[in-house]
């Protein structure tokens, strides 16, 4: 075989493997960044504000005792379950690595959700839908590992 067609047949396999391996490290460096975003939303003070309250003023309640939570506590507590929910559509779109979420706020987020559920049972009520889906999926997803 003469060198030229050799290099000929292999120069495309070689672009290929670094094509695909350049595109998996861009894919891996944007997942951690959007990983970065999203651990700042997380941990922003209104956020957090948000959880504080879940764990305070809903955990352990009914769900028709809802109705006697002041304005200000139920638009902290829904941003807060907002923010929680677009995390768990980032990390059900494969945009942020879920592995990272459940190491580093794993246990954090599952206890948050499960204290909001009197919460979200109450507005499940109230408006005929289940609000905050992909959070209370990856709030169970969360679970076992936390």
């Amino acid at each position: 075989m003469n060198a030229s067609l050799l290099v000929a047949l292999i120069s495309p396999v070689v672009a290929v493997v670094i094509a695909v391996w350049g595109f998996q490290r861009a894919s891996r460096a944007d997942r951690l960044r959007a990983f970065f975003e999203v651990q700042q939303r997380y941990l922003d003070a209104e956020v957090r504000a948000g959880r504080r309250m879940l764990h305070r003023e809903i955990a352990g309640r009914e769900s028709h005792q809802m109705s006697e939570l002041p304005p200000e506590v139920s638009s902290r507590i829904g941003y807060a379950l907002a923010v929680m929910n677009s995390i768990a559509i980032a990390c059900d779109g494969r945009y942020v690595d879920t592995d990272l979420v459940a190491r580093s706020m794993g246990r954090s987020y599952a206890g948050a959700v499960v204290a909001a559920r009197p919460y979200i049972d109450y507005v499940e009520q109230q408006r005929g839908f289940r609000p905050y889906p992909f959070a209370e999926q990856l709030a169970q997803k969360l679970l076992p590992q936390g």
